[in-house]
């Protein structure tokens, strides 16, 4: 760890309860190196004093050496090493090699192993993170000169057989803690790295962290997270609002069981277990539910969509829920559609009237020219009440079906009976493949009017000399639900791009090349179909090319929908 750049690698709260080494101020951190050699060196006199008081007393080396790293260590920790420049605190760690070298020199009658004492400078200077050659030749050079002074000549202060004054004894141990400090600057230098490294990832996730932070924030979609434990781990600023719309009143907070949650009728209570967060804790995804909170005038519509998180090992390890307020939007609906319905309603008693009296007046012997004036004026009014029909089954409740066993192949004959006439006249091929018997619970009505709209827009759709073929097939087995009756209409008519099949199914949408081709309709008949078909639990699926035709296909459950 490098002297001349503390870490700030930890929060500032958490670093106040537990400091880091490089947060430390530089007089300190130099104090706090060189303490172990001042700890050890005192250790070295104790047991000298212990094992051999004479040649602590009759020696005055003992007291130099220990003596000078006790200044040393003051000087460390007076100084203030900030104001100078960063290298300079190396003269502690040099001048330690001085003070070891007389210790030693004593020392080394009573006690093995005191050139080990030139490791605590060595390392100093190898982790220092200055200069790595020049500190690790420092430090080899002051390993040498300390370890080699007591076999000078002169410099020993007793003779002993025991300690032979040979210049070679000491000659590995500065090549050794030369490979000591080698190691510690390479691990330094290693550990700097990391800490670079550590904290451009901690700086770049802070970066991401205040970004997401910010759009979660001034995102106008609520937003809950929560972990596996059910513990709320984020809630933006409009979910907070969301929630508290949802708080019974008196209540400043509460949890999801206690708010005024309901179904989207806006009426109906949702169970505790059923509501969006208690079903997303249990692993469930979903998207679009439509739900109420709040009552009287606050009440909001909400659509509500979770996804669930995975830890490595694919453990459930929490969940995202995504609250959209779609309060406008449900208001523009029910408007739209109670407009409709009305407008509608109110067309057709007297479009009824006019037809009728219509067709008594047609029953008279007219004028020839009277005549044909009145048939127009028939034949549009009709239309008008086909418009008008469209419009009243649009806005009714297409998701209530009377379910009744019903032969599925009779009812499609039926319709082909119906609509051959109209096929015939528009120069159309119409071909059947229908099985003698197809029994499922479903609706007749609303699977007759499925019928008729399909191969009507077949039949609209589709150029004279074109051909249409239907047909009924059991599918077993599909799925939980058990058979399902698969309907295909398919016909070699003028065909759709996938921008156009993308909005076939909205409710007046008609096609670009339909419009310039000023074919009647309303738009509503696939959207009708859709709906109905849904209303079955069943699907409704489209393939169609640009210029080659339209393949229909309708899929519901034989069992009937689920209850």
């Amino acid at each position: 760890m490098s002297f001349a750049t503390p870490t700030t690698l930890l929060p500032p709260q958490e670093a106040r309860g537990r400091r880091h080494f490089g947060q430390f101020s530089l007089r300190r951190r130099v104090l706090l190196s060189q303490l172990p050699l001042t700890i050890s060196a005192a250790l070295v006199v104790i047991a000298v004093m212990v094992i051999d008081p004479g040649v602590a007393l009759e020696s005055p080396y003992i007291a130099i050496g220990f003596g000078g790293i006790l200044f040393l260590t003051l000087l460390a920790g007076v100084v203030p090493w900030h104001r100078l420049p960063p290298v300079l605190y190396w003269i502690i760690p040099l001048l330690d090699f001085v003070a070891i070298a007389p210790l030693w020199t004593a020392s080394r009658y009573v006690l093995d192993g005191m050139s080990l004492l030139t490791a605590f400078p060595v390392f100093w200077l190898a982790w220092s993170g200055f200069y790595p050659v020049l500190a690790l030749s420092l430090g080899f050079i002051g390993t040498a000169a300390a370890t080699w002074w007591p076999y000078l000549p002169g410099t020993a202060p007793y003779t002993d057989e025991l300690i032979e004054s040979n210049l070679t004894r000491p000659v590995m141990v500065p090549f050794m803690m030369l490979s000591l400090g080698a190691a510690a600057s390479i691990l330094t230098r290693s550990m700097e790295k990391q800490r670079l490294e550590l904290r451009a990832s901690l700086e770049k996730s802070k970066s991401q962290n205040r970004l997401l932070q910010a759009v979660v924030e001034t995102s106008d979609v609520g937003i809950l997270v929560v972990d596996g434990q059910g513990h709320d781990v984020l809630m933006n600023q409009a979910q907070r609002r969301t929630h508290f719309i949802g708080l019974p009143p008196g209540r400043n907070d509460g949890a999801e069981h206690e708010l005024l949650l309901f179904e989207a009728d806006g009426l109906t209570p949702i169970l505790p277990n059923e509501r969006p967060v208690a079903q997303a804790l249990q692993g469930r995804e979903y998207r679009g539910r439509i739900i109420a909170i709040g009552t009287d005038g606050s009440q909001q519509h909400l659509s509500v969509s979770a996804s669930a998180m995975y830890d490595d090992d694919g453990e459930f390890d929490g969940t995202v829920v995504v609250f959209q307020n779609v309060t406008d939007l449900m208001d523009a609906i029910q408007t739209r559609e109670r407009f409709v319905a009305e407008v509608s309603h109110e067309f057709r008693t007297p479009l009824t009237s006019i037809i009728g009296y219509l067709d008594l007046a047609m029953e008279e012997d007219l004028d020839p020219t009277l005549r044909q004036f009145l048939t127009t004026s028939q034949r549009n009014a009709e239309r008008l009440l086909t418009l008008v029909t469209s419009l009243l089954d649009a806005a009714a409740d297409s998701s209530k079906v009377t379910v009744q066993t019903v032969d599925l192949s009779r009812l499609t004959r039926y319709s082909v009976e119906s609509a051959e006439v109209r096929a015939r006249n528009s120069g159309l091929t119409l071909a059947s493949d229908l099985p003698d018997q197809l029994l499922a619970k479903a609706d007749p009505v609303k699977m007759g009017q499925v019928l008729d709209n399909l191969l009507s827009n077949a039949i609209k759709y589709t150029p004279a000399g074109g051909s249409i073929t239907i047909s009924l097939r059991c599918l077993p087995g599909m799925d939980e639900k058990g058979d399902w009756a698969e309907l295909a209409v398919e016909d070699t008519g003028f065909g759709m791009t996938d921008q156009e099949r993308a909005k076939l199914f909205t409710n007046f949408y008609r096609t670009e090349h339909v419009r310039k081709a000023a074919i009647p309709g309303t738009g509503l008949g696939l959207a009708i179909t859709q709906s109905y078909v849904r209303a079955h639990g069943g699907e409704i699926l489209v393939n169609s090319e640009k210029g080659v035709g339209s393949t229909f296909t309708v899929r519901i459950p034989i069992a009937g929908p689920a209850s």
